[in-house]
């Protein structure tokens, strides 16, 4: 009898290890997009992606309400911008264990914080996804953050470390809440008063308004099919149903903005500077021919006004910097291509089924609008939920808990990549072909 009750419970146990729901984190299909990144290195250009892995531990759906319990794993993948192919992949673990957050890039460099001690504050190479500056590294080159970097939940790191995107340095803090740059190079850590600043990754990637540079903005408006305002004229054609503008699901570097954005400010700025420069002239002149101050009073008030005509222009001039510092630093997501080019997303019908269609429209100098080209994603529906059949999504993704909605879109040097139901989609944005098409 003995014997039968120990075959019996070997069974139960093997039977509980092995469950069915239970996902290749390696292999399978995410459930999840987190983080994406398009980066550049010596060995190409790469698409990296954080993936969220769900294993399911139990589902139940009663009445419609569909019940699912587990836990989250999470992996980073390296795809080839040009050809979509997997360069490489590596599995992080159950996020409370083994939480990498992205901070930031640097020169080829793909800056993370790991809860897991024995990677913490550590960059990794586009291509291979290995550890190209180990932690180990940073507190070798400084002694004084030994035992001393903050060590934040899972769910907190981006309260303590984080990345300027102006200065392109990783940013710490140790254990008494002080904040320091990591120079990318050096490793040197400098002490600053700047608080820890976030580098945004997830924003909402359609609007009906963007702007076309720091001063000008343009809208989509009208039902159901939207049509472009701009410069206060209602351009009645091209017109898009349900229609949005697609930004950046990434802050934009400024040195990747398009070139015309800081335009007006820039020329704000040498106005100033030109009219600052006349009036000095007229200053020395001024005082030249001003022996007395004190009894000369209409040359006196002259000199006078001069200087508070400088003062205002000077204010000017450091407002206008101002404003060119702070879109660079936290505000640039929109996408505008050098030709004056920026992104619609719209529908092709009015249906549950309807497919999602991107395009191109030029905008003119002449405040003209010309459509460039219009591409259609086949296999992505504008609204998911209502589109997919659901005996299909209950057969293709049983395993896991996706969310079909989460978006993002990504630009880089005449490549859009849009990434909408667990699919990216990179397209050619000079002729709207699609280059290649995945599952993530």
């Amino acid at each position: 009898m003995k014997p039968k009750i120990f075959q019996y419970l070997i069974l139960v146990l093997l039977l509980c290890s092995c469950n069915p729901m239970k996902k290749d984190a390696m292999k399978d299909r995410a459930d999840d997009i987190k983080e994406a990144v398009i980066t550049e290195s010596g060995d190409g250009t790469f698409l990296v992606v954080k993936e969220e892995i769900f294993q399911a531990m139990s589902k139940s759906d009663q009445g419609g309400f569909r019940r699912i319990s587990g836990y989250s794993e999470d992996r980073i993948s390296s795809y080839d911008l040009n050809t979509g192919a997997l360069t490489a992949r590596i599995v992080l673990g159950e996020r409370e264990e083994n939480e990498c957050a992205f901070l930031g890039e640097t020169d080829g460099r793909l800056w993370y914080k790991s809860v897991n001690d024995e990677l913490g504050l550590h960059s990794r190479d586009p291509k291979t996804l290995g550890v190209t500056v180990s932690q180990e590294s940073v507190i070798k080159t400084n002694p004084f953050l030994a035992y001393n970097l903050s060590k934040p939940e899972w769910n907190a790191v981006r309260k303590y470390y984080g990345f300027d995107v102006m200065k392109m340095m990783p940013m710490v803090s140790d254990n008494a809440g002080y904040v320091y740059y990591i120079d990318p190079v050096s490793l040197k850590a400098e002490k600053t008063q700047e608080s820890v600043k976030d580098f945004k990754f997830d924003n909402t990637c359609i609007s009906t308004s963007v702007n076309i540079d720091a001063n000008t903005s343009i809208y989509l408006q009208g039902s159901p099919r939207n049509s472009i305002n701009y410069f206060g004229r209602d351009q009645k054609e091209p017109s898009f149903l349900d229609g949005n503008f697609i930004t950046s699901s990434n802050i934009v570097y400024s040195s990747r903005v398009n070139s015309g954005f800081f335009a007006p400010l820039r020329n704000e700025i040498d106005s100033y500077s030109s009219q600052i420069d006349s009036m000095k002239k007229l200053l020395d002149e001024t005082g030249k021919n001003l022996p007395d101050k004190q009894n000369n009073k209409p040359q006196n008030y002259s000199f006078r006004n001069i200087q508070r005509n400088i003062e205002n222009l000077s204010r000017r001039k450091e407002q206008a910097e101002d404003e060119i510092r702070r879109y660079s630093d936290d505000r640039i997501f929109e996408i505008i291509t050098d030709d004056r080019g920026v992104f619609v997303l719209s529908r092709t019908d009015v249906s549950d089924t309807a497919r999602v269609i991107i395009s191109k429209v030029r905008l003119g100098e002449d405040t003209t609008v010309s459509l460039a080209w219009q591409t259609k994603l086949g296999n992505v529906y504008r609204e998911p939920d209502k589109g997919f059949d659901e005996s299909s999504f209950e057969f293709v993704f049983s395993k896991g808990d996706p969310d079909l909605n989460t978006m993002r879109a990504l630009y880089y040097r005449n490549r859009l990549v849009f990434i909408f139901m667990l699919t990216a989609t990179c397209i050619d944005t000079e002729s709207g072909n699609i280059l290649w098409s995945i599952d993530l």
